[in-house]
């Protein structure tokens, strides 16, 4: 008797190995892509077909989320199989593209590592326009991925939108989540606009009327605050702090293998090969405040994986539709290691650097959670207006309201996150918060320097992806998800910005 006919449990057992198989393999491919390594041609037994998928959907039928997550999953992995042809070719040619700055080629995936490390506004002027003509160049092709994926949705799995396809596989409204993004831009507008253009023009000599993305990616770089960067600081001294305060799993380099790579076109990634039995951090190596926080970030993606619970059943821990879960305890370790105490009593700094270097991180912090918000409106509004290609001007207009920024156009389709991670983002900015001013009350404002809040983060980390983030808040805080405890931390508006250097 062939799986998915007569013993439903039988066939659910199958479909569940099956799909946690092709789960490994494709993340196996995906880190040999990250590292630079040769990839070897997928294999059939990797591939799902529309038959394999109605299979599954049948046995979804009064078994509730387990049996969700398992479609969706297949459905990842089956889109991205119809999807990846087009995508490779627009990885070929963005590979081979490269802006030019002054006789410098500058690859097209390194734009952002660039522009980071660039101080001079005049250069990083040119970068804006070269980086419009080749984003002009290459619509085409990234049109074309996108198109691919929206007409295998509606020709093949028959979901009349992209929207609705979101919808039922996050179990979510995203009319309702871009409401709440909404009223965040307008809840923070007044603080981001006192805060953030006196930090840009001390830094910079940029008016924020007269700054561009690329003057952002300079400004929340942060390289220019280098200079106060510890030289004796390392990724292994960072190891070693979470080693000491009972994080045991960071010293397991079986289950943990971190990858140290200094390459400017390297992304810090964390990518779970395995949960929890094998997990992968690519970081560079630590040079300043920038990787100081990717390392952090990233560590905090690994606990996530690495501490839920062996016996958990995949759909609990390896299978989950959104990333906000894990990202909001990323975003809990990258800002800590930013605060005020941890620069001073862990890094070595002096307390008013500390507190200087802090309190722009938070600008930084405000700067980027209102850019993700601004993002998931202008995501929710095109994709409902069916505006994939013509809501390019929309997306510039309102991501230079809400920033203050000058955006072109012509990168909209290079701005635009798969499966709306943008959602996933903001709700992780609110719900590290979250986390973090429940921790503060449980542990005190220094929780991170004993044992036990690390204790109390592994019992809940041991649940795996049981629950998504707002349920996940909600159970461990009494809270519900929103934006208030974010809100509370914007740093105060009456601090000088005379004194950053």
């Amino acid at each position: 008797m062939m799986p998915g006919q007569g013993d439903d449990a039988a066939a659910l057992e199958f479909w569940m190995s099956r799909l946690q198989a092709i789960t490994k393999s494709t993340r196996q491919q995906d880190l040999a892509l990250h590292l630079g390594r040769m990839q070897s041609r997928k294999n059939d037994e990797t591939l799902l077909t529309i038959s394999d998928l109605k299979t599954i959907r049948l046995l979804d039928s009064g078994k509730g989320d387990r049996n969700n997550r398992l479609y969706h999953q297949a459905t990842d992995h089956f889109l991205r199989s119809r999807v990846e042809p087009f995508q490779a070719m627009l990885t070929t040619w963005m590979n081979g593209a490269n802006a030019q700055v002054g006789g410098q080629d500058i690859p097209f995936n390194q734009v952002v590592t660039w522009c980071q490390d660039t101080q001079d506004m005049d250069r990083r002027s040119i970068l804006t326009r070269e980086v419009r003509s080749l984003c002009r160049f290459l619509a085409p092709f990234s049109h074309a991925t996108w198109k691919a994926l929206l007409e295998v949705l509606s020709e093949e799995l028959h979901y009349p939108d992209y929207i609705t396809y979101c919808e039922e596989k996050r179990d979510i409204s995203l009319t309702r989540a871009a409401a709440e993004a909404s009223a965040f831009l307008k809840e923070t507008g007044a603080s981001y606009g006192k805060l953030l253009p006196p930090l840009l023009l001390k830094v910079t000599g940029l008016s924020l009327e007269q700054a561009s993305r690329f003057d952002a990616i300079y400004l929340l770089g942060l390289r220019y605050l280098d200079r106060f960067f510890p030289v004796r600081l390392s990724n292994d001294d960072i190891l070693g702090f979470f080693h000491k305060t009972g994080y045991t799993l960071v010293s397991d380099r079986e289950r943990l293998i971190i990858h140290e790579q200094d390459d400017p076109a390297a992304q810090p990634y964390c990518i779970p090969v395995h949960i929890p039995g094998e997990v992968h951090i690519i970081v560079g190596p630590m040079k300043g405040w920038l990787d100081l926080e990717s390392l952090c970030h990233e560590l905090g993606h690994a606990m996530t994986f690495l501490y839920a619970d062996a016996e958990l059943p995949p759909e609990q821990a390896d299978f989950f539709q959104s990333g906000a879960l894990s990202e909001s305890f990323a975003f809990l370790f990258q800002k800590m290691c930013m605060s005020k105490e941890f620069l001073h009593e862990v890094v070595g700094l002096d307390g008013d650097r500390a507190e200087m270097i802090s309190w722009v991180h938070e600008v930084k912090w405000l700067t980027l959670a209102r850019r993700y918000a601004a993002k998931l409106v202008i995501e929710v509004e095109n994709f409902q207006q069916g505006h994939l290609q013509r809501g390019e001007q929309y997306y510039a207009d309102t991501m230079q309201q809400e920033t203050g920024f000058y955006y072109d156009s012509e990168t909209y389709l290079f701005d635009l996150m798969p499966d709306f991670y943008s959602l996933d983002y903001f709700q992780a900015f609110l719900g590290s918060a979250s986390i973090e001013k429940y921790l503060q009350n449980m542990y005190g404002e220094t929780w991170y320097l004993g044992t036990a809040a690390g204790g109390m983060l592994q019992q809940w980390w041991s649940q795996g992806n049981s629950l998504d983030l707002a349920d996940f808040i909600k159970d461990k805080t009494g809270q519900p998800l929103h934006a208030v405890p974010f809100i509370q931390n914007i740093p105060p508006q009456d601090r000088s910005v005379a004194n950053i250097y």
